[in-house]
């Protein structure tokens, strides 16, 4: 064995991985965490465990014992999460931490390789040195190094960024009574699963459903179909509330279901007929065709919808209250969330030209690679539907009737993608939004930003140009293989 460096007097940080023992430069070690809430980032390498919120930035954990121990067939759950400093900081999950130890390094020949070794006075006595930076590097070769993680100060994407996006209207809509209403995208900041709790008030109107918790204030909440005049079901699973902008402040509406998110061309709008506005006000603005079929959809009102209620409320978030006390209007965005195989995703509003329900029947194209699931019609054009969990990576999904078409768009790129639900719409302040750690193998992917939500959780942000690009070079290079899929006709399923 060769000399000791002479490096006796550091400190180092002794954990296991299995029934071995490591040992990593305690200078390196911000801080230890119990295990965090994870999410999973697509199409990352499997030593990538996932991304937890530490105090609201994205912490890229790594799992030590598929690094070092690939071979290790884990028989415990990991207990702690060492938090260290490897250009940036990352989490590293161990089995255990044994404690903090002095000792003297040396060299060991390790097959074709030399590896570091600490002597320690207690304990098992000779201990494997993690090189953090070499491994890091090794585990994640594509990643770019030097590119430290800081907020991501571009401007939101303008919705209506181009002379042809901008003569569009685009609408969120909704069914209420069993009938199709919609709201403008503007006057809805987000729309919200129906919480188990709802606080009643006394003595309210008819149409008042009581109050919801809604980050740090209240909420309240209406029926939309007796505000119309209609009869109310009771809510099921599919119920949502619409958070609206009304009368300056917002109000939740409890609706049927959430509909498509539609972009229509202007001229497909049409003033309500003066012969159902006679005689007074409607609390709807204008009649929109959303297909060549002549469906009809009502527009809403947002402020005429409310006249005559007696409503008052506090403000929902307190964010916005301290951002009001502040002079100054927080620089927002706007995302549709979908989920993939239990977890959740956002992309931008302004790339969603709308959102649709899986037909029962697709047509498959020909030679088509296995993540494009078919075709289908939307007024008259030819769009491809892609599996998204495939594009993840991940196996198909069983039939369900919550699952979606994403249609998205950007550029000349236009694809829908197949999602097993879309679960709500969020506004979210850009100051919570944060480039992803560059750990993924698969650039792809399409997840770039990483948002903090109130409750903790982190919200993979999806770009849609990269998203899109990523799936045409995918199928591509699967066309190319042999053995491809034929024509014919199949079920969506």
């Amino acid at each position: 064995m060769p000399e000791a460096d002479g490096t006796g007097d550091r400190r180092y940080l002794i954990f296991t991985l299995g029934t071995d023992d490591y040992a990593l430069d305690a200078g390196l070690v911000r801080e230890l965490l119990r295990p965090p809430r994870l999410t999973r980032v697509p199409g990352a390498p499997a030593a990538l465990a996932g991304l937890a919120n530490l105090r609201g930035t994205a912490l890229p954990v790594l799992d030590l014992r598929r690094i070092v121990r690939p071979d290790l067939e884990p028989t415990t759950e990991p207990t702690r999460v060492v938090v260290a400093e490897a250009g940036e900081a990352v989490g590293l999950m161990v089995d255990r931490v044994v404690g903090f130890s002095g000792g003297t390094e040396s060299f060991k020949e390790d097959g074709p390789s030399t590896a570091r070794y600490l002597t320690t006075a207690v304990g098992p006595g000779s201990v494997r040195v993690i090189d953090l930076g070499a491994l890091v590097t090794a585990a994640f070769p594509r990643r770019r190094t030097g590119t430290p993680a800081t907020v991501d100060v571009r401007p939101p994407r303008d919705e209506f960024s181009d002379a042809t996006e901008a003569e569009r209207v685009a609408l969120v809509s909704f069914t209420a009574g069993g009938r199709s209403y919609a709201l403008p995208l503007e006057r809805v900041a987000e729309v919200l699963a129906l919480p188990p709790d709802v606080m009643p008030v006394p003595r309210a109107q008819s149409a008042a459903l009581g109050v919801v918790a809604l980050r740090g204030g209240v909420l309240p909440l209406l029926s939309l179909p007796v505000l119309l005049g209609l009869t109310a079901p009771p809510p099921r699973a599919e119920a949502r509330i619409v958070v609206a902008r009304m009368g300056g402040t917002e109000i939740g509406l409890l609706v049927d279901a959430l509909g498509p998110i539609l972009r229509l061309a202007s001229d497909a709008v049409d003033p309500v007929p003066a012969a159902l506005s006679r005689g007074g006000t409607t609390a709807i603005d204008a009649i929109c065709r959303i297909d060549q079929a002549g469906t009809l959809i009502s527009v809403l009102s947002a402020d005429r919808l409310i006249e005559g209620t007696t409503l008052t409320a506090s403000p929902a978030r307190s964010s916005n209250a301290r951002t009001e006390n502040a002079g100054a209007a927080a620089v927002t965005e706007q995302f549709v969330v979908f989920d993939v195989a239990g977890e959740s995703y956002g992309v931008p509003v302004g790339s969603v030209r709308e959102v649709l329900r899986v037909p029962e029947v697709m047509t498959r194209l020909p030679r088509s690679s296995d993540l494009v699931v078919g075709a289908i019609d939307v007024r008259g054009t030819v769009l491809a539907v892609v599996d998204q969990r495939r594009r993840f990576g991940l196996p198909p999904g069983e039939a369900d009737p919550r699952r979606r078409i994403v249609v998205l768009e950007a550029g000349a790129d236009v694809a829908g993608l197949l999602v097993d639900g879309v679960s709500r719409m969020l506004r979210l302040e850009v100051d919570a939004i944060r480039p992803t750690p560059d750990y993924s193998d698969d650039a792809g992917n399409g997840v770039d930003r990483v948002a903090t939500l109130d409750d903790g959780s982190l919200l993979p942000i999806v770009d849609a140009s990269a998203l899109l690009a990523g799936t045409e070079r995918r199928v591509r290079a699967t066309n190319k293989r042999p053995g491809v899929r034929g024509a014919g006709t199949d079920t969506a399923e």
